[in-house]
This record gives structure tokens, sequence and C-alpha cells, in this order.
């Protein structure tokens, strides 16, 4: 999966917020994007597949907000096998969200320190 963020996502973002609301905006994907992925791993185990789609939902909004294109469309994926319980679909793109995270870390604490 690609990890690199549109950089004009992130222009448009500093331009309505400054540099403080993008580094912000970073931080707190960094910091909730493995809960996200842990809760939607949680609930595919236990097939709380509303858990699963909040989890997935939320995910895809954030990635959108900081230009995460893929990760966008990764997460719309998991919202909607999660709206039709397809259990065997949702494991392996939960396994490539999982491990993406140090990379996507990686990448946005790099863009993060560029601003």
């Amino acid at each position: 999966m690609n990890v690199t963020a549109d950089l004009e996502a992130l222009r448009r973002l500093r331009k309505a917020g400054g540099v403080d609301l993008v580094k912000k905006m970073i931080a707190l994907f960094l910091e909730n994007l493995p809960v996200r992925v842990h809760v939607a791993i949680a609930g595919t185990r236990g097939e709380n597949w509303a858990e699963v789609e909040r989890a997935g939902h939320s995910l895809k909004s954030s990635a959108g907000y900081l230009g995460l294109g893929e990760l966008a469309e990764r997460a719309k994926a998991l919202e909607e096998l999660a709206a039709q319980g397809r259990k065997s679909d949702i494991e392996p793109l939960l396994r490539e969200l999982s491990d993406s995270v140090p990379a996507l870390r990686f990448s946005l604490q790099r863009l993060a320190d560029e601003l």
C-alpha cells in the first residue's frame, strides 16, 4: 500500500489553520490509527460488524483529510465489507492495514517535521 500523503491536501489544511493544525491532525491520526485498527480486529473476531464499520468509517475520514488516498480507499472497503459481514475478506485487509502502521507513522512524522 502506498503510504505517501497528497501534499496538496496538507497545503489546504495548512492554509486553513496553519502549520500547528496540520501537525496536530497528524499527531491525532497517528495516535488513533493503531487504536482504530485494533478495534476493527477485535470487532471482526467478535463479528461485531457495526464496530468494524465505525472503525473503517472513522479511518476513512481521517485519512481523507490528510490526503492519504490509498488508505482512505482501503478504509472505505473495510467499512463496506463490514456492512456485509464479509469476515473472510476483512481479515486480509486488516492485516494489510496493521502492517502499514509503521510506514505511515514514519511517512507522516517526516512530513510533519518538514512543514
